[in-house]
């Protein structure tokens, strides 16, 4: 007898008895049905090994009550004579059903995989996009030592931290921000913590900052490097005081020097110089 011819032959044979055996267990009509379609159904590829190697009986038993959630019981075979042969009540039907839930399934499976996919795709491009963005500059807590914004070796200092942040071409107050224009074209604002975010248009006064009022250095050999506006009213004065006659050198005045800051309130009162500690001639107030 084949194989195909054995397995319907069993499920002739013993159709009635493990679904009667389900319903004696509490198990609803329609659910017992298919419940044993659908372990059967799984059983038909590998029939002929099953009879070979198992105790048929046995097994399709135990996954059937493992199906409808009933407590197992090792060894227990399928009951017999539970229900008469009811022509009326054959497996074909539930066996045709099972295979629809079964494609079904599988269906939303692939459909499932495939989605799985797609999402893994979209994570692994996102992350591949994450990982050629930029980093976020480093910011650490420092408070600063001069009452205004500035700038040396890499990093721009505000009221409370320190940015790290190569490359500035030139850099403005605007309002509690400081917008910056980075040596490859780039606008950024940098807020009062530190974060850095995209800048669409530059203020006036990055690319035309207001005429600085004439401004005397305290030493004799002092020279005005930079000026800036001063938030609490009047002008904050970068000056050089390590070169004799170096207002008449402007290509030294980008060199290595003492850099100090004066404040200046108003016009005709300045506050004595204060020196930038450790500080070289990169020092820079814009």
């Amino acid at each position: 007898m084949s194989a195909d011819a054995d397995f319907d032959h069993y499920v002739a044979a013993r159709w009635p008895d493990l679904v009667g055996g389900l319903e004696d267990e509490g198990v609803a009509p329609d659910e017992a049905r298919l419940a044993v379609a659908a372990v059967l159904l799984a059983s038909r590829r590998g029939w002929a090994r099953r009879v070979r190697d198992e105790q048929v009986d046995v097994s399709l038993w135990a996954e059937v009550r493992e199906r409808v959630g009933l407590a197992a019981r090792p060894g227990e075979p399928a009951p017999h004579g539970v229900r008469p042969l009811d022509p009326r009540d054959a497996a074909d039907p539930w066996l045709a059903r099972a295979e629809v839930v079964r494609g079904a399934r599988r269906r939303r499976g692939l459909v499932r995989g495939v989605a799985g996919l797609v999402v893994a795709a979209v994570l692994a491009a996102g992350w591949a996009w994450w990982a050629d963005q930029p980093r976020p500059p480093a910011v650490r807590e420092e408070a600063n030592p001069l009452p205004v914004t500035w700038y040396a070796q890499g990093e721009l200092h505000l009221a409370d931290v320190v940015v790290e942040l190569p490359d500035v071409e030139a850099f403005v107050a605007d309002g509690t921000d400081v917008a910056v224009r980075l040596s490859g074209g780039e606008l950024v604002r940098v807020e009062p913590d530190g974060e850095v975010q995209p800048l669409d248009e530059a203020p006036a006064e990055l690319d035309a900052p207001t005429p600085a009022p004439a401004f005397l250095p305290p030493g004799r050999y002092d020279v005005r490097i930079q000026s800036v506006p001063y938030a609490e009213g009047g002008w904050a004065h970068l000056i050089d005081s390590s070169r004799r006659d170096g207002n008449r050198d402007t290509l030294r005045q980008s060199e290595s020097g003492r850099r100090a800051l004066v404040v200046c309130p108003t016009v005709s009162t300045c506050e004595p110089p204060l020196t930038i500690p450790s500080a070289d001639g990169s020092v820079r107030l814009r």
